[in-house]
């Protein structure tokens, strides 16, 4: 398969997966039953509505979608594994509830952040915007509330897009989760 016709392949890829949720697996990782991926993606894919298809996919071999998966992580385009469950773990430890609630639990100087309220399908580049534009505003109050900024790395970041619109994840948060330190912060 021609490079052009790879790399397309591999951004067309990694938007779709990006805007359906789905992580994607490294190479050789069955994770949730898939075998690949692509699969993953094509899956997710076919739950709404669109203008482009994965025709193209059906006429890749094994050996050309292990290349394609190779070449976008080596191009640094494949979104990182994502992780509900650490991301509700993040989401109390670094602080963000706080500011933050989610199902009621948490503080009200922040949007709050139901799943059932996120849209659907997810598209987690336009989450991180959304932080992005409130940066300067988040940063001033992460300052005042908790003495310094809040520091996320690629992961922790993609775990807390996750946990945000997992409803079901959401569902096993509560009060008694939040530590200790920021119990008075948020139920003065």
């Amino acid at each position: 398969m021609p490079r052009s016709k790879l790399l397309t392949l591999a951004i067309a890829s990694t938007f779709i997966i990006a805007s359906a949720a789905t992580p994607s697996f490294p190479a050789g990782d069955h994770s949730e039953g898939h075998e690949d991926p692509l699969e993953a993606a094509r899956e997710m894919h076919d739950t709404h509505e669109h203008e482009h298809d994965f025709g193209v996919m059906d006429e890749m071999t094994g050996e050309q979608r292990d290349r394609l998966s190779s070449f976008m992580t080596s191009v640094g385009i494949v979104m990182p594994p994502m992780s509900s469950h650490r991301g509700r773990e993040i989401f109390l430890e670094k602080g963000c509830v706080v500011c933050h609630s989610i199902n009621g639990v948490g503080g009200e100087d922040g949007p709050t952040l139901d799943a059932a309220d996120m849209p659907s399908p997810m598209n987690a580049f336009e989450f991180a915007a959304r932080m992005w534009r409130g940066a300067p505003a988040m940063v001033l109050m992460q300052e005042e509330e908790l003495g310094e900024f809040i520091s996320l790395t690629g992961e922790e970041l993609a775990d807390l897009i996750a946990f945000v619109h997992d409803g079901e994840e959401q569902e096993e948060l509560s009060v008694d989760q939040i530590p200790e330190r920021y119990m008075e912060m948020i139920y003065e």
